[in-house]
């Protein structure tokens, strides 16, 4: 019988505290400004509403599949 490999998925990056599984790949740098150097992050579902609070709803995002 062969097994077959365990699939990895991304794991929230908010703060390095939280390890739930990834819900979207956010880009806040391409808000420019002050955000500019940010780069881009993974987030867990919970952690991704409380960033778009925070950017106003207009964070941008893709999924994670």
């Amino acid at each position: 019988m062969v097994k077959k490999p365990k699939k990895r998925f991304p794991h929230c990056d908010y703060h390095g505290a939280c390890k739930n599984k990834a819900y979207r790949e956010v880009y806040p740098m391409l808000l420019g400004k002050k955000h500019k150097n940010r780069g881009w992050s993974y987030l867990c579902k919970k952690h991704y509403f409380q960033e778009q609070k925070t950017y106003k709803g207009k964070l941008p995002s893709a999924s994670v599949d």
